[in-house]
């Protein structure tokens, strides 16, 4: 791909109003268009300059996401960076006159994908450079997972045109991490003297490189550090494996370089953030913690001293705590201003304040708030035609497993119209080692502006709800873990919420393959289920060498340790593969793939619609050509999901035929 900066145009792209109140609740569910929920956003994130005077956003213009950078003062916005074959989906502040971004296809199939290329071009859209070069597919298909880069910003280096940027090659099993001038694109080695693989680094406010994670021969995670940029790096702790009980990460440092900010779950079960003394090289003081989730990240440092402001917190619902009193009163001030959302604050608590709210029914808008006129402003909504006051709302909903274990969960259900006697689609999520998050699903308001309830269990094996939920799922694949949805359908039924009869389980990647052990477990439970690049065969993940986790540490020392020993548990894997159990299935299957999945190999989906067939089962089958792991293409993406309204429509009755125009 040859880049191709467009030219700077005079055009205000970002609308200045005034706060929009959230209207009525709709009286029934209506279903919103297709192309509404799934075509691209009209904007991206925004981010302020260090010194609050510009907004940097990524916005559609024309055909193509294109780099903005906005002027507070004058409000007017200008494209100053953008491709003819690619789009624009990440970007980072280099300093108040330089930004960094990286790029991608939203209209393409991932056959045509360009490689995550990185480039760099200051404010007024000159001085462009291509930092990282940008590869495509060979034709041979193998030789693009071989030959594909990713180079990612780690951090930007204060006082300077220079960033970190961590680079991973997918016929390497470490990444890289480079010190590189963004003006004239020389790099240097960030680490050396750190044996192993390293897997992940982390900088201080300045930009310093100061720890980094590596993996050894044995599978032990080691810990190094260093004082300074020209100090050695020294290991500091070892790990008797890559999920270790005792590991400590880093994620910051304080300004005397005396303590790492740290999260661990060190003396208890959810991860929290500690003091963690460098000199002594022992955990110290507990700084914030969540009694049922983990707190692992999400540090708010001021860029200017170093000190920590407050965290992010990702519970039920995502939260900041804030140990600076200014910030901690402009986040009061905003979230009653903007009740029922949450809003995430950055820039300066005496100046310009950007605020990024969103909610389960809007997927997002951008304010600026004064806090000397206390006024706030919006500045854009990220999908505009969304209408907030028609979509469902997102409860959380936790229940108990067979073994009294909790389990976390989502209930959407239709906006307006019934409560109970609901029709249930039970989405499940992929990983399976993540978890979904409270906010803005497409697919959830897809189904429940149908007037379906919609169930997203965050069963065994989910992270985010600490050490012995993540744990309880280790080796239960087809077991535990697929109890636990099952358990949740159950609940529902109990409740009343739920009609037993009118049952449908939905998902991608892992969620795909509990979608087939659930109608291999539970034949009588699903009237239907669809299975979106769905592993079939547990094998399969260990044997199909053109995976793109064939190669890496994942298959080397998680894989066994998580889903289990491939040898040790023969007989398992063929009880819980549906492959081998496809004669159980009962209820009728939309069975998808992708011909180009390198995550999931098509094979998955191939052997399992021979195994259907072969049994007499009801299925049907579609491949999508050159996709990969997800929907890139915007045709077959809308494709996708009128298969599943028909094919859920067909079979489980309960959706609403009209569709509400308006919404388009």
């Amino acid at each position: 791909m040859q880049p191709r900066i467009i030219g700077i145009v005079s055009a205000v792209l970002i609308l200045w109003s005034g706060l929009a109140p959230l209207a009525a609740a709709a009286e029934m569910a209506t279903p919103v268009a297709i192309e509404t929920l799934f075509s691209y956003p009209r904007y991206g994130r925004a981010r302020l300059s260090p010194n609050t005077k510009l907004l940097a956003t990524t916005a559609m213009v024309g055909e193509r996401m294109r780099l903005v950078v906005v002027d507070l003062d004058a409000k007017t916005a200008k494209p100053i960076a953008g491709f003819d074959d690619a789009d624009v989906v990440y970007f980072r502040w280099v300093n108040d006159k330089r930004l960094v971004f990286s790029v991608g296809d939203q209209r393409e199939a991932v056959s045509d994908q360009p490689g995550a290329g990185l480039f760099a071009i200051d404010v007024d859209g000159s001085n462009f450079k291509e930092l990282m070069p940008t590869f495509k597919k060979q034709a041979n298909s193998a030789a693009w997972v071989n030959n594909f880069r990713a180079s990612t910003f780690l951090a930007r280096c204060k006082g300077s045109d220079d960033i970190l940027v961590m680079t991973h090659e997918s016929d390497k099993k470490g990444i890289a991490i480079m010190r590189q001038n963004t003006r004239t694109g020389r790099q240097e080695s960030a680490v050396r003297g750190v044996s192993g693989d390293i897997t992940d680094g982390f900088a201080d406010a300045a930009g310093v490189l100061r720890a980094v994670n590596s993996v050894d021969s044995d599978g032990r995670l080691l810990l190094w550090y260093r004082a300074a940029a020209d100090a050695p790096w020294q290991e500091i702790a070892r790990y008797q494996g890559i999920f270790a009980p005792d590991v400590v990460t880093p994620a910051g440092f304080s300004p005397d370089g005396k303590t790492m900010w740290v999260s661990a779950a060190i003396g208890r079960d959810t991860d929290a953030i500690f003091a963690y003394d460098l000199a002594a090289r022992k955990l110290g003081e507990q700084l914030v913690a969540h009694p049922t989730a983990d707190v692992d990240g999400g540090l708010i440092i001021d860029t200017d001293t170093g000190e920590l402001l407050g965290i992010h917190v990702d519970a039920d619902k995502p939260q900041s705590v804030w140990f600076d009193e200014k910030w901690a009163q402009a986040q009061a001030t905003v979230d009653a201003a903007l009740p029922g959302y949450a809003n995430a604050l950055s820039g300066e608590s005496g100046g310009r304040i950007l605020v990024y709210s969103h909610s389960d029914r809007d997927p997002g808008r951008y304010y600026l708030y004064d806090k000397d006129k206390r006024s706030l402003t919006q500045q854009f909504a990220i999908k505009p035609e969304i209408k907030p006051a028609a979509m469902a709302t997102m409860r959380w909903l936790p229940y108990e497993a067979r073994d009294k274990l909790r389990i976390p969960a989502y209930l959407s259900l239709p906006p307006g119209g019934p409560k109970t006697g609901l029709p249930l689609i039970v989405l499940v999520h992929g990983g399976p080692y993540m978890r979904d998050h409270w906010g803005f699903d497409r697919e959830v308001q897809f189904l429940a502006t149908r007037g379906y309830a919609v169930l997203q269990p965050q069963f065994r094996g989910s992270t985010g709800f600490g050490n012995r939920h993540f744990r309880a799922g280790w080796k239960t694949w087809g077991l535990a873990m697929q109890d636990d949805i099952t358990d949740g359908v159950r609940y529902l039924v109990k409740e009343g919420i739920v009609d037993p009869k009118r049952v449908c389980i939905m998902g991608a990647s892992y969620g795909g393959y509990a979608v087939m052990m659930g109608l291999v477990k539970d034949p009588d439970l699903y009237r239907c289920g669809v299975s979106f690049a769905g592993v079939s065969d547990i094998n399969l993940m260990y044997s199909v060498g053109w995976s793109d986790s064939a190669n890496s540490l994942w298959a080397d020392f998680g894989m066994t340790e998580l889903i289990g020993d491939p040898d040790k548990l023969k007989e398992q894997f063929i009880a819980t593969s549906p492959i081998k159990q496809a004669v159980r299935i009962k209820a009728p299957l939309l069975l998808t793939h992708a011909t180009q999945d390198y995550r999931v190999p098509i094979i998955h989906g191939e052997k399992m619609r021979d195994a259907l067939k072969s049994a007499g089962k009801e299925f049907e089958w579609i491949a999508y050509p050159a996709e990969g792991h997800g929907m890139t293409k915007s045709e077959n993406r809308f494709a996708h999901y009128r298969s599943i309204e028909a094919f859920l429509a067909k079979h489980l009755g309960g959706a609403i035929e009209k569709t509400d125009k308006t919404n388009n």
